[in-house]
Parts: C-alpha cells; structure tokens; sequence
C-alpha cells in the first residue's frame, strides 16, 4: 500500500520509528522531558491495546479512542491519570495530522474523563508548631545548614512549590522597592513571570545562604539558586527528588509523621496561615499564584469549615 493510499483510508501504523519522530518533534516544541516519557509511556499503552483489540494496522475511530477511555477507567485509574493517557493520544494523532499521516483525529473530540472534585485537600498542612519545629533543625552555622533554612522558608512563607526552588536561579532573587524578592517560573510556564515577597523578618536566612553561595564560586545570573554540594552535584540545581529528600529529612528530624504530610504540604501551611491571619482571597491568590479564584476559594473554604463552622451557629 502507499504512503497516499494509507493517508486517504486513514490507516497508520505506530511504528517505534514513528513514535521517535512524533517525540522529537514534542522535544523541539520545547515540552518538558517528563511530559516526553509521560506521553511515551501513554503511547505504549494505548498501542498495546489496539493490538490486544486487533486494530494494529487499523486507524483508530472516535468510538474506538472512547473504548480505551473505558478500558482505562476500569483498569482502575484515577480520572487524572485517565486523561494524561489520552492527552498522549490526541497529541500523536494531532501530529499525525499535521504531517499528512492522517487525514482527521478520531480523538480530538473525546473529552476526558470527570475528575472527582474533593472539598478536602489531600495534603495536610502542618501545624505552626510543626512549621517551628522542622526550621528549628536547620543549623544555619553549616552551607548545607543555610541552604536547607532557605529553601524550607520559601515554601513555609513564600508558598513556592519544589519545581519552583528546582527552577529558581540567582538572577531571579531581587529587591523591588525595599523589599527582596523572587521572580518565581510556576507550574507550567516557560519563564519566571510572577514573583514572590520574602517576609522582612525572614530576608536573613536568605542572605546567610547567599554568603556561602558566593563562596561556591558560582557566577553569572543562570545559576541555580539553591545548589549540591556532592562531587557529582556541585553546584548543580537542586533534582525534584533530593528537594523532597531535603524536606522529608528535616521532617523526620522534627517529629512530624503521617503520610498526608509531605513536601507540598510546607506550601500548603502558607497558604492556611495566611487565610487564618487575615489576608484577603486576592492577597493569597496573588502569594499562591493560582491561575484560578477558584482554587483560592477552595483554600478558604476548607479553613472557615474547621475555624467557622455552620454548625456552631445553631440555636434552638
């Protein structure tokens, strides 16, 4: 069959040669490399089933990409996960099309599947005992010691996310009238274009690990902020995993236990501790980032349900 007869009926066949190329373009579109094995992963899974339904050589319809949805969602995935599958199959077959592959995506209509929206947050937050208690391991006499204060003060009072210290460079800490602060690159954006205030009665802590940065010999605004000290990481950004390492650490130092409590959970008790204090839905939206009010009101609403209950209310 030719290349024009199989775009006419529709038929292609995932070849890895194919899925190498579709990736390579992903990666020059400049997605993130773990979207790239998110999606590859996605990818496998979905070509497996078409052979375990003998559609192998077969494009796939509309109803055939809402079979596998199913197929997903009774396999017991969370919708999350669900949908991460499907976003690497409409991606492909999108590209299929646009390399005259395909003549239409049979997935470009299938709407993912419904994520059940919690009240709850499935972190907790810690409490401010907790919050006192892990900074209070961190010994700010030793680089390793000032690095740790910092990073756990930016998320225990800036709110940043661990891909956010990940991503954090030199150049993006700042000052802004009298104050210091860090231009902040969030979760799914390309460039740092938000920023966070570092508490006045906090800026030490920063400035102490900024000394013994310096001694690091790292120069120029594209080094990371917080850096290793190993031979193999020196002066090399923070991974994901040894930031949560970093964090778990100070935790297990500071007595705070349970499996609901994790890293995120320090950006979590920001957010909390500033709703509990007084600041408005706009203040903590614009500490938080939140794209959506929502997701701010979300916050609000889970700590007046604690702090200000209905049921408090009711008299008889």
């Amino acid at each position: 069959m030719s290349i024009m007869q199989s775009r006419e009926q529709g038929i292609v066949d995932i070849t890895e040669q194919l899925i190498e190329d579709w990736l390579a373009d992903e990666r020059g579109d400049l997605k993130a490399e773990p979207t790239i094995t998110a999606y590859r992963k996605g990818i496998d899974i979905y070509k497996a089933w078409r052979v375990k339904r003998g559609i192998q050589d077969e494009h796939a319809r509309a109803s055939d990409i809402r079979d596998f949805r199913s197929y997903l969602t009774e396999l017991g995935y969370a919708a999350q996960t669900v949908n991460l599958r499907l976003a690497a199959v409409r991606s492909f077959y999108r590209w299929a099309v646009n390399n005259d592959r395909l003549p239409y995506s049979p997935a470009s209509e299938i709407r993912g599947a419904t994520r059940h929206k919690s009240t709850h947050h499935k972190r907790d937050a810690l409490t401010p005992s907790e919050v006192k208690a892990v900074l209070a391991t961190c010994d700010p006499s030793t680089p390793a010691g000032a690095r740790d204060m910092a990073i756990l003060i930016l998320m225990a009072y800036c709110a940043l996310r661990s891909i956010e210290v990940h991503r954090a460079t030199i150049g993006d800490l700042k000052t802004s009238g009298d104050r210091l602060v860090l231009a902040v690159q969030g979760k799914g954006r390309d460039e740092p274009d938000d920023i966070v205030i570092i508490p006045r009665d906090q800026e030490h802590h920063i400035r102490t690990w900024l000394v013994y940065r310096t001694g690091l010999g790292l120069r120029g605004p594209e080094t990371p902020l917080f850096c290793g000290f190993s031979t193999r990481s020196h002066g090399g950004p923070l991974s994901l995993r040894t930031i949560r390492r970093i964090v778990t650490a100070h935790y297990e130092e500071a007595g705070v236990v349970g499996e609901t409590k994790t890293t995120h959970s320090l950006r979590h008790s920001a957010i909390t501790s500033a709703i509990r204090n007084g600041a408005t839905p706009m203040q903590v939206q614009q500490m938080a980032r939140h794209a959506s009010f929502d997701t701010t009101l979300g916050y609000v609403a889970e700590v007046n349900r604690i702090d200000a209950p209905a049921e408090d209310l009711i008299k008889y």
